[in-house]
């Protein structure tokens, strides 16, 4: 049974392995210029701001970009695509052919025609993609140290331990959506779609509590704002820059009262003709804090393993439903 499903999957396992060994040269080759660019950033002792942003700006210009976004790219499609085209097809085709029914009347069990299936994509699942995540994160790291934002929902989605979490949930889901419908097609399609809200509902809605975010007001920092906007009926957006290095998950300015502060505007201090310095020292005299709720980079690790880990732990659970349904409903 493993030799017979290892020739079932050798094509793509090979396809897969060429396309990561692309990848890695590529990555090799590229990473050179990134240290080497990185060299002033390494060597800075104090106010290394202006180095970060030449180096930034470097890389934002040479093909170094064009390569980060297009590791970003692979790391959030590797996943899906291999729930929709290993996992699902890996039983609803035998399903739709009727070649199971040949594996079962040999001297294979059910479960153990599934657990082998399970375990040799699976593994290859995880194996895939944890060499993919690995070589990203690492030709990655001095971007995203210096740009300081890997625990951003953008980067962290793309980087450590996370992908295979997805990967390993996204094929099982495949696995049993095809077990479940049947039909190759309509399960890819279903794959996707369930894979795509499961992983959208982290970071819009789950993942900030996870770990205790941290919750602080301090007083407010004019020289430290993102935006001080006032509309025609003299209603006002006093906007704090968010919290360096780190995830912010609200960022508000409140009045000492802990209300939302939203004007009105003292016309003679901001109005049409008044300077804005004058504006800024009146908001600066309103006794406004900053509202904020943040995960620190310190989080990262935390939230990684965790995060992971409900993804591992979901594929489990797909994996036993898989089981379950092989040995009640199927026939």
């Amino acid at each position: 049974m493993i030799w017979f499903t290892w020739r079932q999957f050798r094509t793509p396992a090979a396809i897969t392995a060429g396309a990561l060994a692309v990848f890695a040269i590529v990555l090799l080759v590229s990473g050179n210029a990134i240290t080497d660019a990185y060299a002033g950033v390494a060597t800075c002792r104090s106010d290394c701001g202006n180095a970060i942003d030449a180096f930034l700006t470097q890389v934002r210009n040479s093909a170094g970009g064009t390569i980060y976004n297009i590791g970003l790219a692979i790391m959030y499609a590797a996943p899906p695509l291999i729930g929709v085209f290993w996992g699902a097809p890996l039983i609803a085709r035998e399903l739709e052919a009727g070649t199971h029914r040949l594996a079962w009347n040999q001297s294979i069990t059910r479960s153990r025609w599934l657990a082998t299936k399970l375990a040799i994509v699976g593994g290859a699942t995880a194996l895939a993609t944890g060499l993919l995540s690995w070589a990203v994160t690492t030709w990655a790291h001095r971007i995203d140290s210096a740009a300081a934002d890997r625990i951003t929902p953008l980067v962290f989605g793309a980087r450590g331990v996370v992908p295979i979490g997805y990967a390993l949930f996204a094929f099982t889901l495949g696995v049993t959506c095809g077990m479940v419908i049947r039909r190759t097609v309509p399960a890819m399609a279903a794959t996707l779609g369930v894979y795509a809200v499961a992983v959208a509902s982290m970071p819009l809605w789950l993942r900030a509590h996870l770990v205790p975010a941290r919750h602080e007001t301090p007083a407010l920092d004019m020289g430290n704002l993102d935006a001080l906007l006032i509309d025609q009926r003299g209603e006002m957006l006093v906007k704090p820059n968010d919290v360096a290095n780190a995830w912010t998950v609200s960022n508000q300015t409140v009045t000492s009262a802990g209300q939302p502060f939203t004007g009105p505007a003292d016309p003679t201090h901001c109005g049409p003709t008044a300077p804005m310095r004058g504006c800024d020292a009146w908001v600066g005299s309103l006794g406004l804090r900053q509202d904020v709720v943040y995960h620190p980079d310190s989080h990262y690790w935390p939230l990684q393993w965790i995060e992971a880990g409900i993804f591992v732990a979901l594929a489990a659970l797909l994996a036993a439903v898989s089981f379950w349904w092989l040995r009640r409903r199927l026939t």
